[in-house]
């Protein structure tokens, strides 16, 4: 019988791994960083690594960091790690460039977060406590999560001064400033004044910038007439009297106006509205009638125009799709109203009329009701002509005596009898009860909306 096929023999396998050159390390193939983690910086602080770093700089060019200090209110989060990661990789490139630069970190144990999260804590128990027992707690609970964001942030391994922070609540620290603020008010320089900034009512408290968010808001949007006292600048208004016109949509500081700002290089017209002679800005004349008396246009719909700064325009120049132009009686330029003086409609009181770069065609008139102690803007314009920084608005938002018949309301609810004020005094020429829907600034703890308002702070005079 002939042999069947033969099975062919399996080549003899050729074991390469000796043969190839392959880098060896001692890193595992897992990084395991929850575990390993805190045995890195056991080490690095065995070994005092960030000390000893510092100890060979001495004497070389300083690169001097300042830590902003977080609020001692609580646990670290994202934010915080950005923060201090971002200033750790800054301080070690400069030790490790051959400068000497120390992270000294600080802690911000005043204010009303810390005092918001203590009476938290303390619930029902706060009625019965007296002001140093209060201050008391919040110390405690403030010097509590210092410790706790300290070992939060060693964790995430920033080097520092972790055993030797600067506390603005320290008793040494708080000594220190006394001292300057002495130094300060030995040579004058310490003042008292006002000046106007973000208020919480519902918190009665005073807010950075940074914790104010924008949310949408229905405010009342109204035109308002303050009537001139004696006459406009020029021959074409001698023996006639105007009113100024404003918008605003916080009815409720107009108790606190002193002024009417005008933009000088703004081309302003005097339009005769049903016998009442109106003074706007040229660019804004047809947006106010759009608002006020459509009527007097052949199209409703009008757009803002551009700001516009050139000198007097001719009379021919057409302004808008007005129904009959020969009711503009006339123009002047916004440095011609500079001193005018108008009659506030709610007090009675001599107004100016002065200038200011902030004004704007974007909406409105072009001519700014000016309350010194409810606007930032408003402030700075009001001190450069000497004005009161009035805010007849107490801390809890109900006017003061200041605001005469309106005193002890609370401001909101003001806001409608107001404008029936304004109704009754033929001052009013828009819609009573139009509003605008707006971006407007909200507290970011109870998220109520805020007001601008003028409290008594210290100035350090440079």
């Amino acid at each position: 019988m002939a042999d069947g096929p033969k099975t062919p023999e399996k080549a003899p396998q050729n074991d390469y791994k000796d043969s190839v050159n392959l880098p060896k390390t001692e890193f595992p193939m897992k990084a395991s960083l929850p575990q390993r983690e805190p045995v890195v910086l056991e080490r690095w602080q065995k070994e005092r690594v960030y000390e000893r770093l510092i100890e060979q700089n001495e004497g070389k060019p300083l690169f001097v960091f300042h830590d902003g200090p977080p609020y001692a209110n609580g646990h670290i989060h994202q934010g915080h790690i950005l923060n201090k990661v971002l200033k750790d990789i800054v301080v070690k490139y400069a030790n490790m460039s051959g400068r000497l630069s120390e992270f000294i970190p600080g802690w911000d144990c005043h204010g009303l977060p810390i005092e918001l999260k203590s009476e938290e804590e303390l619930g029902g128990r706060k009625k019965g406590l007296s002001k140093v027992e209060i201050r008391k707690a919040c110390r405690a609970y403030a010097g509590r999560f210092v410790d706790i964001q300290r070992e939060e942030f060693k964790r995430v391994g920033v080097f520092a001064r972790w055993d030797e922070p600067y506390l603005t609540m320290s008793f040494d620290y708080e000594a220190n400033i006394v001292r300057e603020l002495a130094r300060f008010a030995a040579r004058g320089a310490l003042v008292r004044g006002k000046k106007p900034v973000y208020w919480c009512i519902k918190d009665r408290t005073a807010l950075a910038e940074a914790e104010v968010e924008y949310e949408d808001h229905k405010s009342p949007s109204i035109y308002v007439a303050f009537p001139v006292i004696g006459e406009l600048p020029g021959e074409a208004f001698k023996g006639k009297k105007a009113e100024l016109v404003i918008w605003t949509t916080t009815p409720w500081t107009l108790p606190a106006n002193l002024a009417i700002s005008a933009h000088p290089a703004f081309t302003y017209v005097v339009y005769d509205l049903n016998g009442r002679l109106l003074v706007v800005a040229k660019d804004l004349l047809a947006h106010f009638l759009a608002e006020c008396a459509p009527d007097e246009l052949d199209i409703r719909d009008v757009a803002v125009a551009n700001t516009s700064a050139d000198a007097h325009p001719s009379p021919e120049a057409p302004v808008a799709a007005l129904k009959d132009p020969k009711k503009i009686l006339g123009y002047l330029l916004g440095k011609e109203l500079e001193g005018v003086k108008y009659r506030h409609v709610l007090n009675g009181k001599t107004c100016p009329v002065i200038l200011g770069e902030h004004v704007t065609t974007e909406t409105g008139t072009g001519l700014v009701h000016t309350a010194p102690g409810h606007g930032a803007e408003d402030y700075d314009v009001g001190r450069k002509y000497g004005l009161e920084t009035l805010s007849p608005v107490d801390g809890a938002g109900r006017f003061t005596e200041e605001a005469g018949e309106f005193k002890d309301q609370p401001i909101f609810e003001a806001n409608p009898k107001i404008v029936q004020k304004l109704v009754d005094l033929k001052a009013l020429l828009s819609d009573p009860a139009a509003t605008l829907s707006h971006s407007y600034p909200h507290c970011w703890r109870c998220k109520k909306p805020v007001i601008f308002r003028a409290t008594s702070q210290w100035f350090i005079s440079m």
